[in-house]
């Protein structure tokens, strides 16, 4: 305890009436934050609607379960209508369908994927109807293994994610 020189029985430091002001102000303070606009992530400006937190839920899980190799996981949020056409429009050659992610693409992240590492930054969603597209950039890393061989690669690139509500859930419908 530090004493006031002028008044010996005094002490110094905050008062009683001090410290509720500040509890006050910290109270007034967190209310404000909370009910104001609120975003999702750390990326650009997307706000915290209700829809928009529903699809970012749905990448966030997205993410676990890419990390975790979950292929359970990640079967039962795709749509039986996904499609993917592998970034390319001019040839159909690396594209597929739900037979094909689920026969091959995601075995081969079960059987060849030891470790995956990546960062997610939303960019933007938007939702019409049933229908909702996510952007982001991903930042990542991987630990392959192919002919007994284990490498790393990285890589760093935007993607987007098309989700269909069916039967009231979001599923992917294409961008796994």
């Amino acid at each position: 305890m530090l004493v006031n020189k002028h008044h010996p029985s005094r002490s110094q430091g905050p008062t009683w009436p001090g410290l509720a002001n500040l509890l006050a102000l910290a109270i007034v303070a967190a209310f404000a934050v909370g009910c104001g606009p609120g975003y999702l992530d750390v990326g650009e400006r997307v706000e915290a609607t209700d829809e928009n937190r529903e699809v970012f839920t749905i990448l966030k899980a997205y993410h676990k379960a890419m990390e975790d190799r979950d292929i359970e996981t990640l079967k039962k949020m795709v749509s039986r209508r996904y499609y993917e056409n592998g970034g390319t429009t001019e040839s159909d050659k690396d594209d597929y369908g739900i037979d094909k992610l689920n026969s091959a693409v995601l075995l081969k992240l079960r059987d060849n994927v030891r470790r995956v590492q990546f960062r997610i930054k939303l960019l933007d969603i938007a939702v019409k109807g049933n229908n909702a597209k996510a952007q982001y950039e991903y930042f990542g890393r991987v630990l392959l293994t192919e002919g007994g061989r284990d490498s790393y690669k990285m890589w760093n690139d935007f993607a987007q994610m098309d989700l269909v509500r069916e039967n009231g859930r979001w599923k992917i419908l294409r961008g796994l």
